[in-house]
């Protein structure tokens, strides 16, 4: 009797725990499930604001029916209060905390340059819950820009770069509120493209006259820059660097903005670039035209832009973007960090310190030739020095040998 009162009794222990237990997965599963819906809501309304067009990939985001690409769902400064938005963003709330990654979403960034450097830093401007974006850039995804482009793939050749990363960027953060234009920076634009007071300009452009005007106009008006120098024939990822224009190194690029700068804007630095102080290991591909008469201008898109072709490593130009992501996000959500000095010292510089060195060592000491005559002198004057002087000089080891 007593066995059978026990053992209805762990029957009715294990049935408490499988009903606490059922009640608790069923409340996760009804979470997930509403969680879901509310998803599926927010697509359903970016399919209503864009008047119901559809997309290639549609069902991968509603499961049946249509979208279109992003529309702004919410105010960038209550992104956070959005569950999926939340949940998307954990690991950058984990690391920077909730008001720090609230800066981040609440901030509005302009990006003008499309191609391998300013697609991968939108990209990831994206992924760290950047609430608006504004890309720029005039020209058109090209079959030979696959090689490190962010997102782009073949169906995406031809098309405006712009456009193509609106289209990749509202699968992945469909609130972030972004505006494409397919439009070439210059003076006439600078009105329309930086007003608004952006948190953050990215100058991810490869033209001289272009790159050296959007610096000087985010100058003047104040705004926060971060430029990206040459990135082409470059191979080694360890010599990529963030600091001042002024600090830049073996970069012809860099160089090149440094004097339109000064020359024609009178601004010396101040403006933080991202370069590689590797020396560049490829030059322009010599012209080749279809006729013999025709010269580069013929082939020219844009008057001043370059038409040779530099050799571009992919993986840097994507490095560059990430670096200038990071550097972006970090000063947006206000995280306290020391860049590392620039030290690139190569042979000539060896050198010239060692040069330095012989020089304060003789204001010293004196020269070779002024030791040398004072020891002579020294070794006449005294005959107990004689043995020394006499003894023939031969050449000694830093280090003894052993059981020497």
């Amino acid at each position: 009797m007593e066995e059978r009162a026990r053992q209805l009794l762990l029957l009715t222990a294990v049935a408490g725990v499988g009903a606490a237990f059922g009640a608790l997965s069923t409340a996760a599963v009804f979470s997930f499930l509403s969680r879901a819906k509310r998803r599926e809501g927010y697509v359903r309304k970016l399919l209503e604001s864009n008047g119901g067009a559809g997309g290639p990939h549609a069902e991968r985001l509603l499961g049946a029916g249509k979208t279109g690409p992003g529309a702004r769902l919410h105010d960038s400064s209550d992104l956070l209060s959005d569950e999926v938005v939340a949940e998307q963003l954990t690991r950058n709330i984990q690391f920077f905390g909730v008001e720090s990654q609230k800066k981040v979403t609440e901030s509005f960034v302009v990006v003008i340059g499309l191609g391998g450097v300013g697609s991968h830093a939108a990209s990831m401007l994206l992924r760290s819950g950047v609430g608006r974006l504004l890309l720029v850039d005039f020209d058109q995804v090209s079959l030979s820009s696959l090689n490190r482009h962010a997102v782009a793939t073949r169906e995406d050749v031809g098309t405006p770069k712009a456009y193509c990363l609106k289209k990749h960027f509202s699968l992945i953060y469909p609130e972030c509120q972004i505006e494409a234009r397919v439009q070439l920076y210059d003076s006439s634009a600078e009105d329309e493209i930086l007003s608004g007071q952006p948190d953050f300009v990215l100058d991810c452009i490869d033209n001289i006259d272009t790159k050296v005007s959007l610096l000087a106009a985010c100058v003047r008006r104040g705004l926060r820059v971060l430029s990206a120098m040459g990135a082409g024939a470059r191979a080694d990822p360890t010599r990529i660097r963030v600091a001042d224009l002024r600090e830049s190194s073996n970069d012809p690029l860099s160089r090149a903005v440094r004097y339109r700068l000064k020359k024609d804007h009178g601004i010396e630095g101040g403006i933080p670039v991202v370069f590689s102080m590797e020396k560049p290991k490829a030059k322009l591909l010599p012209f080749q035209g279809s006729k013999e008469e025709e010269t580069p201008s013929d082939y020219q898109i844009v008057p001043g832009f370059r038409v040779r072709i530099i050799p571009v490593l992919g993986t840097i130009p994507a490095i560059f973007g990430q670096v200038m992501a990071s550097y972006v996000v970090t000063q947006l959500a206000q995280l306290d960090f020391q860049t590392e000095p620039i030290v690139n010292l190569d042979l000539d510089h060896y050198r010239i310190l060692h040069h330095r060195l012989l020089e304060h060592e003789e204001l010293i000491y004196g020269s070779a030739e002024q030791v040398l005559s004072y020891a002579a002198v020294e070794s006449e004057s005294n005959p107990s020095q004689k043995v020394l002087h006499e003894t023939p000089l031969r050449p000694m080891g830093l280090v003894r040998p052993r059981g020497g």
